[in-house]
């Protein structure tokens, strides 16, 4: 079982999710406004727990080649969990995913009350530093719907560019719009002031 190391940068730790954070991520995840650009609505606290346990249960599975990681997004001033990511490249590993093996996907969410604050770029930026150093990944890919703007322009902000256009017609989350697939390769990633990481012991 190979579980990743927790991710300090300036203001934030990203570490490992566990069944115990539920509580902690119902906050954004059971709230609509959070979830209005996410490929789910606003969960419940059964559909939660739920999807925090085959996060959990990927992360246990994910292989060398083939992984699923779930991230709690702590605050460090406070200890306070206001966020969750998630890196892969494939749904259900060790089984092979949709891309290549050296390349993988970025998704990640705040609580609303926590934005503006430039917090969402550091942790963005902190896992896609953890594809490339830890990983060794060549591209990582990112999909976000076209009306959301704060994530699209986030992505542009760590050096992605557009890759893909999906209309409405093509989506399959029941959201109905339009989406765009960005990317960004090894060799033209930016991380800026504040994104940068270091790796962490894990807990005892």
């Amino acid at each position: 079982m190979y579980r990743p190391a927790p991710i300090r940068t300036e203001r934030l730790l990203l570490r490992p999710l566990e069944i115990q954070d539920a509580a902690a991520v119902l906050r954004f995840r059971g709230d609509p406004t959070a979830t209005q650009f996410l490929s789910h609505s606003a969960l419940g606290p059964e559909e939660n727990c739920a999807r925090i346990h085959r996060l959990v249960e990927a992360a246990d599975s994910s292989s060398v080649d083939w992984f699923s990681f779930g991230w709690a997004i702590e605050l460090c001033e406070t200890g306070e969990v206001i966020g969750d990511g998630r890196t892969w490249n494939s749904a259900e590993p060790p089984a092979p995913g949709k891309i290549p093996a050296d390349c993988g996907s970025l998704g990640y969410i705040l609580h609303p009350s926590h934005h503006r604050r430039g917090l969402g770029r550091e942790a963005a930026g902190a896992l896609v530093s953890w594809l490339f150093e830890q990983r060794g990944t060549q591209t990582v890919f990112a999909g976000v719907y076209e009306p959301n703007l704060p994530s699209r322009h986030l992505l542009a902000g760590l050096g992605f560019r557009q890759d893909r256009h999906f209309t409405s017609a093509q989506d399959t989350t029941g959201k109905n719009l339009p989406s765009l697939r960005y990317r960004l390769d090894r060799n033209s990633y930016l991380i800026g002031p504040g994104t940068a990481t270091k790796q962490v012991a894990p807990p005892d």
